[in-house]
């Protein structure tokens, strides 16, 4: 311890300031060190890190851009690749083009040859012409010398004729004819006076004007009857006396007692030819003035309904063709007659004694007649002018089809005249039914005005109490239904001045009373609207009192509901009758009906969303009820309503360098015409199809590219197009949004056209898209608001109910669903619909509602209902193209199932199959239908008594709304070849006995595409294509363009298309995306074609050669939805602006495929086959062939058959019975084989005649064979 202490005090003694001096300067020493190394190491190395990184930064970028460079080589080594490709195909094209030249170089010799032919054949016409103008001459010389004889020639006919007695009726004929004419002028200048108005809200004019048009129309009537009154009885006295067989027996005898005497009279020979050749004339002109008869007959039918404007053209060709008519049968007669005289002078029997008196009676006789030759020639020259007016291919079936458009635009026009008629009780209008009365099975909508007179509040007490007496409020007001009132039928009364509905649906009478109609004592007169609205057995009936006041109240409702099996308002179209205000007094109405006829005024405006006017009359009595002061009222302003059937032609005055078109629409419908301007010769044409706007024209010769919008739009909101000069551009606007820019060349146009197209237009411009059926106001054009130069189709007050899609037509892959709101299926539940198709197959309906399921659809041709796991089979089979309504009632747990109220179908004790539901939505369609649905009612709250609206459905694929254009089938005229066909009681052999014939062996699973008129349609399962099938096919074609299949897709951009261009073969997904093989393939030999697309990739091998594959971005591969409708051929027209604007062609190529496959199967039996058969090994011969299976062509679909009809064309048959042609329908003419016998039967409206031809060798030995003859109609016998 003591050392340890000492040890501390002796350091602390110890001095260690050397060793601090040493250390503080050591430390200054490494203080400057660390100075010199941060100075200069330190801050280089941060330098060379901060060098380093901006190195590196370089590098990364050099790096990149030799990436992108590596890529922009990569990218112009594949275009210089693409470009060699391009440069052969456009080689191999040159080389095309070259050959093209050397063959059109070929032609132009050849056709400068023919001109040179040509130039020689001219110098020949020309020397023939001088030839003619010698021959001319000649004749000129030897008619003066006839006319020299003239003078004897007439006082021998008037010794023979006696043609001064029939004066009178040609005196009569020529006043006829005057006052045809004078009433066909009076008729143009009632009908100009009248046809200048754009409304009829004043009543007195329009009735003035009707009233001339009336007049004139019955004028016209009553001439042309006793035109026709005349020609008729000229036939009788040539029928009656037997004439014509009575000249040509006499004539057989001159003939024999001219043959005894030539020796003794060698110069009758020549009278005698003389005279058999007057006799076939006259035999041809009578056979002419019939075919004229039977034209004036047609004509005065059609008449009696005419009431237009340019009647005056129609009752001017009636006026001719009567004329004509009449004259012809006067002069036929007159020289009848004179030949019935003449020829009696040399009936006797012949002697030795008397032989030459007889003979120079026979010679005086022949020399008569033949003077009356020229005078007859002429008559025949005239018949045959007026002939060749008709039409120069003596068919008439055009100018009658003419005139009966004229006729139906005339009634429409008539049914537009929105103007009370004033009944007193005297009388009645019986009108014309309705054209569609398999609508009116189902459906009725029925508006119209009626006013009751006050009669206390006019005229004097007497006055008053007489119209007491006479009227109790207890009137008819209208009966629609069967002649016989027994039978089904829709009316109205008044009973003690209410309104009852009366109705009777398959022998069950129904009532509904509503309210009394309102009494108006003074002017104005207030008239009560009626709306009934009948759907099945349900009747709803709104009333509107003072309805034509200016502030009228809410309507009244009133509903009856009936028996929802018998739901159906059967009317025989032959024996259905529509009268108003009245009736017949030897007409029998049901007891709930028959009361006096009614007292006060009536005006109908629209049944079944068409206009309808009692000025459109079938007849009305008195005659003067239309001439009556009708009841003045106000008029309501209303929106002009389009029914889908006209346009309205609009004035355009001052057509500036701007101008704007602009109107207000309300429309549901997504195809129409919207607006159409034109002048001689360009057009613009704005139409809306499938919900897109699309906007065509012509500019000269030049037909102008479609414009279609990028989106859908619907009618509803302000429309604008303006045309502007400065850009040359016309832009179109909707709901103040530009949807279509197109080229404006500086047109000038005077007028346009809104929701539709005349019909010569729509011809010359090839527009097919349908008139608007919606309502139109708020015209404007310059700032103004034009004139509205004429309406068809067009009429006053614009009601939402009037623009209900009641209907919708369905091809392959379309289908309509909407949410089942109100429509219940576990309670009790009405559900009905009606449906048309000439397909065999077919969903029409179905619904999942949890375990509840309901599905209608066609199998085999019958109705198939599957619901709450039990299945009803129709007894019947309905894909007959008519129209047929089925009804499905549940009651708590019974379940009954009806078509067209007869057919309550079998219950079958097998389970059903398992249903496949995409959705829980209501589906119609669902791809696999073709035909038309309509008048579906489900019994909704927001759709009670009324059809189910289909435009607020939601569409997919190919459906077209408010329309139906399914066709019937031909009628299978030997569907009783298994019955006796003979009268003479021999039975025919059971089937077609066509063992012995000659018949060809088609290749197996191949079809023969005709081009534009062939196709098949398939349907399959949607989860099949989202699966990304793969196809195959043989192909054998010349085609140098054409479609071989398609199949369309959801999305607007994508579909899938294999097509041949330019003889190579094309596989495309979309807007560029296409994939090819350079060769050319149309060389007429069998190829293997496969396609598939997988991914992201798309595939075409074609005879084991690939193509290189396409590619689709990542997005795409998994977003292409393929509709459930595969296309073979040429797809239906409804495609074809699609395709168009896709470029893809649009019809089908020409030639044969077999073996498609899909996912190395077989494809099904095609849903829709339009002219496809089978192909055959060997050469080909001009011709078509048809299956047997249902195939036929419709060569036209009028036709007129004279009274000579000559049939020639060649046949190799494979069967001993078939059809070959048929024309008409009840009254018809047939010609078909049976058991290789020849038939040509026909039924005119007398009964059936038919000649049969036994063929001297059989027509089914591998050969062709042809069939000729002529067919006369003389006296309901025919000559073969």
């Amino acid at each position: 311890m003591a050392e340890a202490e000492r040890m501390v005090k002796e350091m602390q003694e110890r001095s260690l300031k050397p060793q601090k001096d040493a250390a503080v300067k050591e430390l200054d020493e490494a203080q400057k060190l660390l100075e010199y190394v941060k100075n200069n190491c330190t801050k280089q190395y941060d330098q060379n890190q901060e060098a380093a990184k901006r190195i590196k930064g370089l590098l990364s970028d050099y790096e990149a851009k030799l990436k992108e460079l590596e890529e922009a080589l990569k990218q112009a080594s594949d275009t210089v690749m693409q470009a060699n490709d391009q440069n052969s195909l456009n080689n191999k094209t040159l080389n095309d083009l070259l050959e093209k030249i050397k063959k059109l170089e070929k032609e132009r010799d050849r056709v400068f040859a023919d001109i040179v032919l040509a130039k020689r054949q001219l110098n020949d016409t020309e020397n023939l012409l001088k030839m003619l103008s010698d021959s001319k001459k000649e004749y000129e010389q030897l008619a003066a010398q006839l006319d020299g004889a003239k003078k004897d020639l007439i006082n021998k006919v008037n010794s023979i004729s006696q043609a001064a007695a029939k004066e009178g009726l040609v005196k009569e004929a020529e006043d006829h004819a005057a006052t045809l004419s004078r009433l066909a002028n009076d008729l143009q200048e009632a009908v100009r006076n009248s046809s200048g108005r754009t409304d009829v809200q004043d009543a007195l004019a329009a009735i003035d004007a009707y009233k001339n048009i009336t007049d004139a129309i019955k004028a016209a009537e009553e001439a042309a009857k006793r035109a026709k009154d005349a020609a008729d009885k000229a036939l009788n006295d040539v029928v009656q006396g037997d004439v014509t067989n009575r000249a040509k027996d006499l004539k057989d005898e001159g003939n024999r007692l001219l043959k005894d005497a030539t020796n003794a009279a060698k110069d009758l020979k020549q009278a005698t030819d003389d005279l058999t050749n007057q006799q076939q004339r006259l035999d041809d002109a009578e056979k002419k003035k019939n075919a004229l008869e039977k034209e004036l007959a047609a004509i005065n039918t059609d008449l009696k309904g005419v009431q237009r404007d340019d009647i005056g053209k129609m009752i001017d060709a009636a006026k001719k063709t009567a004329e004509a008519a009449n004259t012809s049968a006067t002069d036929t007669l007159d020289q009848l007659k004179a030949i019935n005289k003449e020829v009696a002078k040399i009936n006797a029997t012949p002697s030795g004694s008397n032989i030459d008196r007889m003979l120079n009676d026979v010679d005086m006789t022949v020399k008569n007649l033949s003077s009356s030759i020229p005078s007859l020639l002429d008559k025949i020259a005239q018949v045959e002018r007026l002939s060749s007016q008709i039409d120069p291919n003596n068919n008439i079936s055009n100018n009658i089809n003419r005139i009966k458009d004229l006729i139906d635009q005339a009634r429409a026009a008539a049914n537009r005249i929105a103007v009370p008629m004033k009944f007193i009780g005297d009388g009645y209008v019986e009108l014309r039914p309705p054209k569609d009365l398999d609508d009116l099975r189902a459906y009725a909508a029925l508006s119209l005005l009626l006013q009751r007179p006050n009669y206390n509040a006019r005229g004097d007490g007497r006055r008053r109490r007489r119209q007491t007496n006479t009227d109790n409020g207890n009137l008819f007001v209208l009966y629609l239904g069967n002649k016989d009132s027994s039978k089904d039928y829709l009316g109205m009364a008044l009973r003690n001045n209410v309104l009852y509905v009366i109705y009777k649906l398959n022998g069950r009478s129904y009532e509904l009373e509503t309210d009394s109609i309102t009494l108006s004592g003074k002017e104005p007169f207030y008239f009560d609207r009626v709306d009934m609205h009948r759907i099945y057995e349900d009747v709803q009936i709104k009333l509107t009192k003072v309805f034509t006041s200016t502030n009228p109240p809410n309507p009244l409702i009133y509903t009856r509901r009936g028996e929802p099996l018998l739901n159906l308002l059967n009317l025989d179209p032959n024996e259905v009758v529509f009268y108003v205000g009245g009736y017949p007094d030897n007409f029998t109405l049901p007891p709930s009906l028959n009361y006096p006829k009614y007292r006060g005024c009536i005006e109908f405006s629209t049944l079944n969303e068409k206009f309808i006017s009692l000025y459109n009359f079938k007849s009305l009595t008195p005659q003067n009820i239309s001439d009556r002061e009708p009841c003045k009222r106000y008029v309501i302003p209303r929106n002009d309503y389009f029914e889908g059937s006209g346009y309205a032609k609009v004035e355009l005055v001052n057509m500036q360098s701007t101008l704007m078109i602009s109107q207000w629409m309300e429309s549901k419908a997504d195809s129409a015409v919207l607006l159409y301007f034109t002048n001689e010769a360009s057009f613009y044409c704005l139409t809306i199809e499938k919900g897109r706007m699309v906007m065509r024209g012509r500019d000269g010769d030049t037909i102008l590219k479609e414009e279609i919008s990028v989106g859908r739009f619907d009618l509803n909101g302000e429309l604008k197009v303006i045309f502007q000069s400065s850009d040359k551009k016309i832009r179109v606007r909707m709901k103040s949004v530009e949807v279509l820019v197109f080229p404006y060349t500086l047109k000038k146009f005077d007028s346009y056209y809104i929701g539709g197209i005349p019909k010569d237009l729509r011809e010359r411009d090839n527009i097919t898209v349908l008139p608007l059926k919606g309502c139109v106001h708020s015209l404007s054009a310059a700032g103004t608001n034009p004139k509205v130069l004429e309406r068809v189709g067009v009429g006053r007050g614009c009601y939402p109910e009037l623009l209900t899609a009641r209907k919708a037509e369905f091809n392959v892959g379309g289908s309509l669903e909407t949410a089942p709101t109100g429509f219940d299926l576990s309670k009790d539940m009405v559900l009905s619909v009606g449906f048309r198709s000439t397909e065999k197959n077919g969903l029409l309906l179905q619904n999942k509602q949890d375990v509840n399921e309901l599905e209608l659809d066609m199998v085999d041709g019958h109705v198939m209902l599957t619901f709450q796991n039990n299945v009803w089979k129709s007894k019947k089979q309905y894909q007959d193209g008519e129209w047929h309504y089925l009804s499905v009632v549940k009651t708590g747990q019974n379940i009954e199932f009806r078509v067209d109220e007869d057919d309550d179908g079998e219950k079958n004790t097998v389970s059903p199959p398992a249903l496949t539901f995409i959705s829980n939505d209501i589906v119609l369609g669902k791809g696999t239908f073709t035909g038309c649905l309509s008048n579906l009612y489900m019994r909704r709250p927001d759709f009670d008594f009324k059809a189910e609206d289909l435009s607020t459905f939601s569409p997919y694929g190919d459906v077209l709304l408010d329309v139906c254009s399914a066709a019937r089938p031909p009628e299978n005229m030997l569907a009783g070849r298994n019955q006796t066909l003979n009268q003479d009681g021999r039975e025919d052999a059971k089937g077609d006995e066509g063992s012995n014939c000659f018949t060809p062996t088609p290749i197996p699973h191949s079809f023969h595409l005709a081009g534009a008129s062939s196709s098949l349609s398939y349907a399959v399962a949607s989860t099949t294509l989202t699966n990304m099938p793969y196809f195959s096919l043989d192909i054998k074609t010349r085609s140098a363009e054409g479609l071989l299949f398609y199949i369309p897709a959801e999305q607007d951009n994508y579909h899938v298309a294999l097509y041949v261009s330019k003889g190579r073969i094309r596989f495309s997904i979309g807007s560029q995306r296409e994939i090819l093989n350079r060769d050319k393939y149309n060389d007429g030999k069998w190829h293997t074609v496969t396609l598939s697309l997988e991914k992201r990739k798309f595939r075409l091998v074609i005879d084991g050669l690939r193509a290189k594959d396409g590619e689709l971005n990542p997005r795409e591969g998994s977003s292409i939805q393929l509709s459930s409708a595969i296309y073979l051929g040429t797809p239906p027209p409804s495609t074809h602006k699609v395709l168009k604007g896709k470029r893809l062609p649009e019809h089908g190529v020409i030639g044969c495929i077999r073996s498609f496959k899909m996912n190395g199967s077989l494809m099904a039996a095609a849903a829709v086959n339009r002219g496809v058969g089978p192909c055959f090994e060997g050469q080909t011969e001009s011709g078509a062939y048809f299956s047997g299976h249902g195939a036929y062509v419709i060569v036209d679909e009028s036709f007129v058959v004279g009274q000579s009809f000559e049939l020639v064309f060649e046949l190799r048959p494979s069967k001993q019975s078939a059809l070959l042609l048929h024309v008409g329908n009840q009254n018809h003419l047939t010609v078909f084989m049976r058991r290789e016998e020849v038939v040509a039967q026909v039924n005119s409206g007398g009964g059936e005649f038919s000649v049969v031809v036994q063929p001297k060798q059989s027509l089914c030995d591998g050969v062709f064979h042809r069939i000729a003859g002529t067919l006369c109609f003389i006296s309901r016998r025919i000559f073969s």
